[in-house]
């Protein structure tokens, strides 16, 4: 597995262009995609160029072209160990603990050495 940093636009960019592979090898033209999709051809053209579109447009090209499946596991939470899992049934803090203040003095003697 490779490392590739992304900006946004360039995954958003990508995106796009698997869509359209995934077009391309059903044989689909962009016109009975966008048909299918319920998208207007200026719409898909856009998502196929830059991947500029609207969440709901992109999602109802990935069902047009039945890849929804692929999309289920997208940002699903990696299997734990039962460590892991003893350590969610621990009581769950409510709230962050106030710090407490140093007194003076403490302060003083630790920034003595430090000129």
């Amino acid at each position: 597995m490779s490392l590739k940093l992304y900006s946004e636009s360039t995954l958003i960019a990508q995106l796009g262009q698997r869509l359209r592979e995934h077009r391309l090898r059903r044989n689909l033209l962009q016109k009975e995609l966008a048909e299918k999709a319920g998208i207007s051809v200026s719409a898909l053209k856009k998502l196929e160029s830059d991947g500029k579109v609207t969440l709901e447009n992109f999602m109802k090209v990935v069902f047009a072209l039945r890849l929804e499946r692929e999309m289920t596991g997208l940002f699903q939470l990696p299997a734990m160990s039962i460590a892991q899992v003893e350590a969610l049934k621990a009581p769950t803090r409510q709230r962050a603990a106030k710090r407490r203040a140093r007194p003076a003095a403490q302060d003083a003697g630790r920034n003595e050495g430090k000129s």
